[in-house]
Parts: C-alpha cells; sequence; structure tokens
C-alpha cells in the first residue's frame, strides 16, 4: 500500500544523531517499570498543576452544558481576551479579528506553515531550533534554510546571517524568543533589522512566543511598533508554561487579518473548533489568573539559583545559561561524545533524564537542555549526579 510523501516529512530531522525523544521514552519505560528517574527532560514543571480557578471553569463550563459545536477560530469572547493580553504583551493594539484559537502553539505554528509555504519555496530558521520545526516547516513542501548560531559569536545571532540566507525563494524567517533550547532573548536592534528585511523582500516574519509571559521582556524591547511589523509580523502565543496548561492544549496566532481568515478556513477543515469547556478555562486564565505567569517566572528563577552553582563546578563539560527561562544547556563538546550519547549515559547510569538538543539541528550535536521543571530537592540531586557523571567521563 501506499503512503502519501508528507510521512517522509514528518520524521524526525534527518540530521539528528537519533529520535530526540529517545531519551525521555526510554526514561518513561523506567519510571512505569518503578525506577526513580528525575525529569529535566521535558518543559513542563511536574510538581505543579494547574491553578484551581482555571479548572473550575472547565468543570463548570462542562456541568452547565457547553458541549456544542463552536466558532473554529476560537469563540470571539476568548480571541477578545488574547487580543488584550496579547497587547499587554507586545504593546501592539490588534482585535478579535486577528486571532486565532489553537490546540496548542504547535499546532499553530503547523497551521502557519500551511497557509503561508509550499514546495519551492523556503524558510529560514535559527539553528539549534526546537526539535519539531523541521517537520512542522517542512511538511509544506518548504525548504528549511537553518542559521547557525556559534560559540564564537557567544551563540548569538547574527542578522548578517540571517540576510546572507535570504534568496527569491524565501517566503519566512522563525525567530523563537525567548528561545527554545538557547534562552536568548533578541534585541529591539536585532528586531528592527530583520523586520526590515522582511519588509525589503515581502517576507513573514514568524515570531514563536510561548516563552514571553514568563521571562521579563517590556514591550519597548519587541518587534511590534517596528515600522512595518503589522504587515508582515505573525506573533504565536500559549498558556501552556505561564499558566501551567500544557496539557489543555490552547494557543494561538495574531497575524494579520487576511492570514487569520485564510486560518480559519484550514481550521473549518482540520479540527471544526476546540471544545468549548477549554477556551472557558482560557478566557480565566488570561483574565483572571493573571498572577500565574509571575508566580512562574520566581519559581523557574529560584530552581535556577538552586541549580547554577552546582552544575559550575563541572570540570571539563561547560554550563551555558541565559539567565531567565525554563532551561540551562550544557556543552559536553570536550567529553568526546554527542549530546545523545551523553544524555543516555547520564540516565542509564544516573537515573536522569536530560533532552539531548542534537535533534535541534547539528548546531545542538554537543548541546544538552536541563529543564528547571522539578521540585528543589530533586533538581538539587540531579545536577550533583549531572557533576558526577561527567567527573566519570572527563577525558
Amino acid at each position: 500500500m501506499k503512503f502519501a510523501s508528507i510521512t517522509d516529512r514528518i520524521k524526525t530531522a534527518d540530521d539528528a544523531e537519533g529520535d530526540p525523544w529517545e531519551v525521555h521514552s526510554k526514561a518513561c519505560q523506567l519510571a512505569q517499570q518503578g525506577e526513580d528517574i528525575v525529569f529535566l527532560s521535558i518543559g513542563q514543571e511536574t510538581d505543579e498543576v494547574t491553578p484551581a480557578i482555571i479548572v473550575d471553569a472547565a468543570v463548570t463550563s462542562l456541568q452547565q452544558g457547553d458541549h456544542h459545536y463552536t466558532d473554529v477560530s476560537g469563540t470571539p469572547s476568548l480571541r477578545s481576551s488574547i487580543a488584550q493580553y496579547h497587547h499587554k504583551l507586545t504593546g501592539q493594539m490588534v482585535s478579535d479579528t486577528n486571532c486565532t484559537a489553537f490546540s496548542g502553539a504547535q499546532n499553530a505554528l503547523y497551521s502557519i506553515a500551511q497557509v503561508l509555504l509550499e514546495p519551492s519555496d523556503e524558510v529560514i530558521v535559527s539553528e539549534p531550533y526546537y526539535t519539531t520545526y523541521a517537520a512542522t516547516f517542512s511538511t509544506s513542501g518548504a525548504t528549511l534554510v537553518k542559521v547557525a548560531v556559534t560559540h564564537e559569536n557567544n551563540y548569538k545571532l547574527q542578522v548578517d546571517d540571517i540576510e546572507a540566507a535570504i534568496t527569491v525563494h524565501t517566503q519566512a524567517i522563525v525567530l523563537n524568543s525567548p528561545n527554545n533550547p538557547m534562552g536568548s532573548i533578541y534585541t529591539k536592534d536585532d528586531f528592527t533589522a530583520i523586520v526590515a528585511l522582511c519588509v525589503k523582500h515581502n517576507i513573514w516574519l514568524i515570531l514563536d512566543a510561548v516563552y514571553l509571559d514568563i521571562v521579563d521582556v517590556p514591550p519597548s524591547s519587541l518587534p511590534h511598533d517596528i515600522k512595518g511589523a503589522s504587515d508582515v509580523l505573525i506573533t504565536i502565543g500559549s498558556l501552556s508554561k505561564s499558566h501551567r496548561m500544557t496539557g489543555w492544549r490552547l494557543g494561538w496566532s495574531v497575524a494579520p487579518v487576511a492570514v487569520s481568515q485564510h486560518l480559519e478556513n484550514l481550521s473549518m477543515c482540520m479540527h471544526y473548533g476546540l471544545p468549548p469547556f477549554i477556551m472557558k478555562a482560557a478566557e480565566v486564565a488570561i483574565n483572571e489568573s493573571m498572577s500565574t505567569p509571575r508566580l512562574v517566572r520566581d519559581t523557574l528563577a529560584r530552581r535556577r539559583a538552586v541549580a547554577a552553582p552546582i552544575l559550575k563546578k563541572m570540570q571539563t563539560a561547560t554550563l551555558l545559561d541565559s539567565g531567565h527561562g525554563m532551561f540551562m544547556l550544557i556543552d559536553v563538546s570536550a567529553l568526546n561524545m554527542t549530546a545523545h550519547q551523553f544524555a543516555m549515559r547520564l540516565l542509564n547510569e544516573h537515573k536522569v533524564a536530560v533532552l539531548p538538543c542534537d535533534g535541534f539541528g547539528k548546531a545542538g550535536k554537543y548541546l544538552v537542555r536541563v529543564g528547571l521543571c522539578v521540585d528543589d530537592a530533586k533538581l538539587e540531586h540531579a545536577c550533583n549526579e549531572i557533576v558526577k557523571c561527567i567527573a566519570g567521563l572527563a577525558p
């Protein structure tokens, strides 16, 4: 029997050492078998739950009979709430007609790729990129053009490298700020230059900003008020990290109205509307659980203060820490093994799961992502185990 060619494009990136989720999957299997595994491999606070006010809103919605079809772009009240929240975060004035709700930011990114990209198009991404980007954007048939950040430039994005990658086939540039896995936050000068390139070459700028509300980034540092940005900029947001709602699957896009209209047509044939009780919970999260993002920020800052001093004791590997966000990175290149090899060794011998970034493009081959997503005691133990593991591997 024949399969569609898209089945090749949704596979794990070809340049990965292996399945980027292999270590995490094996850790889950070991945990199910009774092993005591510390999970630093996934971006969610495993010791926290969604605030009760949000859960109660969903339960009440269900009990009141909200069991029916909904607006395929999201209820008008939710989209209005998203517009107001977006304005609070970015300073950009938008309306509900600019906003489309999706089952998570991942679905939003995939949908954006479907309405903007097609075979012969190119999409520029900064490498290392989040592991799903390769399949998300290439399913459209477009070619991923990777612009790597380097150790020589302190892992900072160089706008000149972005410009050099632009061709007549470039249809979009994707920026993830705050970045996963690097933790980088692009500067206003970076955004100004990139918006200018997008306007000049008639290119879309897709900003994946799912971590924006758990770091301190003032709207003045973002691209939304730059001249011409409103015509080319599409912003992706989510409640997963900011409101401890990873399993609820609620994200959105904020885009020019013409883009939102195409997204509505896609949503009609893709999911035909999100569950109404999930959208009611999302409204309450945005409008009534306003202290949660700050609580998440403070929790991550406290955990960083626990982890950083321990990991700085590593004698061979190098800690790369942006100073904010949900993750820290370890460069294991001096150990003469890939990130995947190190992560598997750490899991097998020390029962700590981290995420190797060699599934984030070639630039991540020797980078290991450490999530600050368990309680302080587990995090302290896990970091000590990482130090021990590296000490035993030092050449």
